[in-house]
């Protein structure tokens, strides 16, 4: 309520004890300095060049992976699962510690302040998590599926791109929205990566915090604005699940 309030404020009336949803003074000069003096298309164009290629590469590894590893049995499986899922629980604890071996490695290769090697960076932590998730959702799916389509003659090549993904998609689009929340919002590792002509919002976001004093109502309508695409992507997700579940699909 306070960072909607903030962004239709004037400045000088953010720091008061009144506390209303659109404030009596409201007015859009927040907006206007986000669209016409700030940075705001740069960074979101740079934000847009990272989510989509870590979307797109993360997607193109794990959907297959994931059926491999729940329809098939293949030497280092268990293994391979193992280290998937211990990556997966500990990286989020790891990271912080993990950034100076990263960035040394990253120095010294002249891979600095790009947005694809960025991207690449988010796809390889992501993989792991998002891989056991997809396996696990499509454990779910029943193999008298697979074998129906193995019957009619169908490849296992055809057999998870037309009948496990269209399955798959509730799965699909969850682990989307997983990956859309961390790359949309990340900014620690964006901000040590990349140089300011590069800068992703969030780190955009950062810097408009100064040391002494803060353009809060700036911050505030930006923010907003830059939370637009993941509010529509979570409406449009809500929707979606409820009419793709695929539990009673098959009728023993």
């Amino acid at each position: 309520m306070w960072v909607i309030s903030s962004a239709f404020r004037p400045y000088s009336t953010l720091f008061t004890t009144d506390i209303s949803f659109i404030p009596k003074n409201a007015n859009i000069e927040s907006f206007k300095w986000v669209f016409l003096e700030s940075d705001f298309f740069i960074w979101l164009k740079n934000s847009l060049i990272v989510y989509i290629i870590t979307v797109i590469v993360t997607l193109f590894i794990t959907i297959p992976a994931a059926y491999a590893f729940s329809r098939f049995n293949f030497l280092g499986k268990g293994l391979l699962l193992n280290s998937y899922f211990i990556l997966s629980q500990f990286m989020s604890g790891m990271g912080i510690v993990a950034l100076i071996p990263l960035y040394t490695i990253l120095v010294r290769l002249k891979l600095i302040n790009s947005l694809v090697i960025l991207a690449l960076v988010y796809t390889a932590s992501l993989i792991p998590y998002i891989t056991w998730y997809l396996k696990t959702f499509i454990d779910t799916i029943p193999k008298d599926f697979d074998e129906a389509a193995l019957i009619d003659g169908a490849s296992f090549n055809q057999i998870w791109r037309l009948v496990i993904l269209p399955l798959a998609k509730p799965g699909i689009y969850t682990a989307l929205i997983f990956i859309s929340i961390i790359v949309w919002s990340e900014w620690v590792l964006a901000g040590i990566l990349l140089n300011s002509d590069k800068f992703t919002m969030p780190v955009g976001l950062v810097t408009l915090q100064g040391r002494w004093e803060t353009p809060w109502n700036h911050f505030s309508a930006m923010a907003l604005i830059y939370a637009i695409p993941m509010l529509i992507l979570f409406i449009i997700g809500r929707r979606y699940l409820k009419s793709g579940l695929t539990i009673g699909g098959l009728k023993q």
